[in-house]
């Protein structure tokens, strides 16, 4: 392979692979062969520092953004490496909440291109040995790594974690990961390591008795985030009857379990990385979220992004929607045909104001099989400006797919 010059050289090169965004599970290899034998190349890098592995269907990236809050207000240096990116490449990679520089990325694809050359990585298992790499490199004191999909077989299933997080479990990828909730949660279950603490966030009684199972025959510790008994009110948050009251200024009644399962996440890890009692209440009262979920697009307008792209999160998004105005509901979608279904769909139905939007990738759902299944107007590059004028006064949920983020971006950007 020939040396690459510039970042440019870098981002040609990551073009030319099969993505998940647009080829779906066959630009995806799961099995963690390749990729360990790959780190074992360049010197298992990802063994040079503690980390904290997060899975889960839904909120496993906020958890990954609240945890780097959270240590980072504690003044430890982090790494942190979550997927996919919404913008541009370097989201993925964070050092103490701040993206990678190219220069950085470029060094890695000089030193290691004839390793790249000799074990044929897909995007997300570079990506992963990329973000290994750059934390060690930086010297973190604690590295945040978010699973890509599943867990067992996942990529990111290299690191031998301090403590493993899986948040919840809900029906996603069941091409991949098995037909049932419970198929899921043994698949998610494969990031739970000997004698390593594992918090559960929001998981059902059902798919909990899987993931304790194999956690006890890991003889791992085990922190229920619901034995905090986390209550919502309108974004003020009280843990355990009140002893604890977080005022945060976040939207969605979602985030409680988040937020729990991060206080677990700190009290399994007081004696190496303790974390005083202010620094955390200030670290989580000042998180105004993580980019794409349920984020507010424009100060002045009631417009929102979520990212939610299953019927779980679609069901939470649409709930917080009718919780926080009582203006007309107005959804814009897009989602990848993998996750259209009936199902999914039906949460919509009741919006009277329903607009489609068909990304330009293989794996978009194209408007026709939308219009199959509900009532919806389309709305393209041509046409956004005109429609959003009739927006000014409603409440906008942009949702669907985190591929939709850029574009939607774009078109608020030019309003």
């Amino acid at each position: 392979m020939s040396a690459f010059k510039t970042i440019q050289d870098v981002w040609d090169y990551l073009d030319k692979i099969p993505k998940f965004q647009d080829k779906g599970a066959s630009a995806s290899n799961f099995a963690i062969d390749n990729i360990s034998k790959f780190c074992a190349l360049i010197g298992n890098p990802q063994d040079s520092y503690p980390s904290i592995h997060v899975a889960g269907t839904n909120g496993k990236g906020t958890t990954c953004y609240l945890l780097e809050a959270v240590y980072s207000k504690e003044g430890y240096k982090t790494g942190m490496f979550t997927s996919p990116h919404l913008i541009r490449y370097n989201e993925r990679f964070r050092i103490s909440g701040k993206e990678v520089d190219d220069a950085l990325i470029l060094e890695f694809f000089n030193k290691y291109s004839n390793q790249l050359e000799e074990c044929k990585l897909t995007f997300f298992e570079i990506s992963t040995a990329l973000s290994f790499w750059l934390f060690a490199k930086e010297k973190v004191d604690i590295a945040i790594i978010e699973t890509g999909l599943g867990g067992r077989l996942d990529s990111t299933n290299i690191v031998h974690p301090k403590a493993c997080v899986i948040t919840s479990i809900g029906l996603d990828h069941q091409d991949v990961l098995g037909n049932t909730e419970a198929d899921i949660a043994r698949e998610k279950a494969g990031i739970i390591k000997n004698e390593t603490p594992v918090i559960l966030g929001n998981i059902s009684d059902e798919n909990e008795q899987v993931l304790i199972e194999i956690a006890r025959s890991k003889k791992a510790p085990i922190y229920r985030s619901k034995d905090l008994a986390p209550v919502w009110d309108n974004g003020i948050l009280s843990i355990e009857s009140g002893e604890l009251v977080f005022n945060t200024q976040l939207k969605e009644e979602v985030n409680k379990w988040n937020i729990a399962s991060v206080l677990y996440v700190v009290k399994a890890l007081k004696n190496e990385f303790p974390v005083s009692s202010s620094n955390l209440s200030e670290a989580i009262e000042i998180f105004s979220g993580a980019p794409a979920r349920f984020e507010k697009l424009l100060s002045e307008k009631d417009w929102y992004f979520s990212g939610a792209h299953n019927t779980q999160a679609l069901k939470s998004t649409l709930d917080t929607a009718k919780n926080i105005s009582d203006k007309p509901l107005v959804i814009v979608f897009s989602m990848m045909k993998d996750k259209l279904n009936l199902e999914t769909v039906e949460l919509m139905k009741g919006c009277k104001q329903l607009y489609y939007h068909e990304l330009s990738t293989e794996r978009a759902a194209a408007i026709n099989e939308v219009k199959d299944l509900v009532d919806a107007k389309e709305i393209d590059k041509q046409s956004y400006k005109s429609i959003f004028k009739e927006f000014e006064t409603s409440l906008v949920i942009f949702t669907g797919s985190f591929y939709f983020y850029s574009t939607v971006k774009r078109w608020v950007s030019n309003c």
